[in-house]
C-alpha cells in the first residue's frame, strides 16, 4: 500500500473511531462509565474488524519455512494448513506451476527434490507419493524447507499400530 493511501485510511480510521465514540457517548451519557464503555466497544469493532478482514494468509510468506502437506489425487490438501484447499494456493503465484508438476509426478509414483528462489531467498522441496500396502498411490506428501519435526513433538515417543 503507497504512503497517499495509508495516509488517507488512517485519516479515514481516525475519523471513524472519532464519530462512533462521540456517537456512543452521546447513548450512553457524557459520563466516564458511557466513554469506557464507547472505548471498550470501539476497540471490540477493531478487533473484530482486523480478525475479519485481515484474516491470515495461506501462501507461505517467511523463506524457509517448514510445512508438510498430505495431498489427494485432486491436488486438495488432506493434512495440514488449509484442509480442502488446493495445494498451489498454498504457496506464492511465482511458485505454483512447478509445485503442481511435482506434485502430479508424485501422484504418478515419483519422488522428487528441488529448489526454488523466491523473494531472495532458496525454498527446498521434497514432494514423494504415499503408496498403500498393494503399492498404488493414494497420496502425495509436499515438504517445505526442513521439514524437521518441532522439538516438543521430536521429543514425544512413536507408537505403532500392530
Amino acid at each position: 500500500m503507497g504512503p497517499l493511501k495509508r495516509a488517507f485510511s488512517s485519516i479515514l480510521l481516525a475519523g471513524g473511531i472519532v464519530t462512533i465514540l462521540a456517537g456512543l457517548s452521546a447513548t450512553f451519557g457524557f459520563t466516564t462509565g458511557g466513554f469506557v464503555t464507547s472505548i471498550a466497544l470501539v476497540a471490540a469493532l477493531l478487533y473484530a474488524g482486523g480478525l475479519w478482514f485481515g484474516g491470515s494468509s495461506q501462501i507461505i510468506s517467511a523463506p524457509g519455512a517448514d510445512v508438510v502437506i498430505v495431498f489427494d489425487r485432486s491436488l486438495r490438501v488432506t493434512a495440514g494448513p488449509a484442509p480442502g484447499a488446493s495445494v498451489m494456493m498454498q504457496f506464492p503465484e511465482p511458485l505454483r506451476s512447478e509445485i503442481e508438476m511435482r506434485c502430479r509426478l508424485a501422484l504418478r509414483g515419483e519422488h522428487t527434490h528441488f529448489e526454488c528462489e523466491h523473494a531472495g531467498a532458496r525454498l527446498a522441496f521434497d514432494v514423494a507419493p504415499i503408496q498403500s500396502i498393494q503399492g498404488v498411490v493414494m497420496y502425495g506428501v509436499l515438504i517445505s524447507g526442513s521439514g524437521l519435526i518441532a522439538p516438543a513433538a521430536a521429543t514425544a515417543p512413536l507408537t505403532t499400530v500392530a
